[in-house]
C-alpha cells in the first residue's frame, strides 16, 4: 500500500523556523506508563524508541491524518538518518506493521546513534519535518530548522516528553492533541502487537 507524504501543518510560513519561533509544550508519561512501555519493549523484543516513533505515527494518523512524514534521528555517521515514519490507522497497518517498519529503519543505524546531541549545524538541505531526540541529548534546548521536536528522556520514574512546535506553522491546539493522543497510540500498539514482533513479520520489514 503506497502512502503520500502527509501535510504535517496547518499552516506553511517561508522559511526554516529559528529557535525563538519554538515553542514548548511537556507532557510526561505518568511512571505506570513508563513502566509499561519498558515491559512492552522487553516482551517485543524492540527499543523503547522504536514503539515511541512507532507511537508518533499514529498518534499523527489520530490528529492529522494518514501519510508518510520525514523524521530525522541524530546519529554520528549522517548527522542526521531520515527516517519515514508512517501514520496510518490500525486498519491500514496494523501494530506489528508499523512496529517492524520503525525497527528496521532505527536499527539500520543503532551504532551510529548520537549520544551526546544534536548537530549544531544542519544540512544545507531542506530537513525532515520533525526531530526525533532520545536520551541525554533530549533535555538540551531546540535546534532551529525542524517544524516539530519530540524529545524524550527519563527523569526519575517517568519518560518526559517535550514537544517543541513552530508557532508559525501549527495551532497550539494541534500539537496539544498530537501530546494528548500519543499515549493512547502507544497504549494501543503495545497491547495489539505479537512478540517478537521483528521475528515474525520479516516480510513487513522487506517492504
Amino acid at each position: 500500500m503506497t502512502r503520500a507524504n502527509l501535510q504535517l501543518t496547518d499552516y506553511d510560513p517561508e522559511g526554516r523556523p529559528r529557535v525563538e519561533d519554538l515553542v514548548l509544550i511537556s507532557a510526561p508519561l505518568s511512571a505506570l506508563l513508563t513502566m509499561e512501555l519498558h515491559g512492552a519493549a522487553a516482551v517485543l523484543e524492540l527499543t523503547t524508541d522504536d514503539i515511541l516513533l512507532a507511537a508518533l505515527g499514529r498518534a499523527i494518523e489520530r490528529t492529522i491524518g494518514t501519510g508518510v512524514v520525514g523524521v530525522d534521528v541524530p546519529c554520528h555517521s549522517t548527522g542526521m538518518q531520515p527516517v519515514e515514519l508512517s501514520c496510518a490507522a490500525p486498519a491500514q497497518l496494523d501494530a506489528d506493521e508499523m512496529l517492524a517498519g520503525v525497527h528496521h529503519q532505527l536499527g539500520a543505524t543503532a551504532v551510529h546513534r548520537v549520544v551526546r546531541g544534536v548537530p549544531d549545524q544542519l544540512p544545507a538541505e531542506s530537513p525532515s519535518p520533525v526531530l526525533f531526540v532520545t536520551g541525554e541529548a533530549a533535555v538540551e534546548r531546540p535546534h532551529a530548522g525542524h517544524l516539530l521536536e519530540l524529545r524524550a528522556s527519563r527523569q526519575g520514574d517517568v519518560i518526559a516528553l517535550d514537544w517543541w512546535f513552530d508557532a508559525r506553522s501549527f495551532e497550539p491546539y494541534t500539537v496539544a492533541e498530537l501530546a494528548d493522543q500519543f499515549p493512547l497510540a502507544m497504549i494501543e500498539l503495545t497491547s495489539e502487537a505479537t512478540p517478537p514482533v521483528h521475528a515474525n513479520h520479516e516480510l513487513a520489514l522487506a517492504h
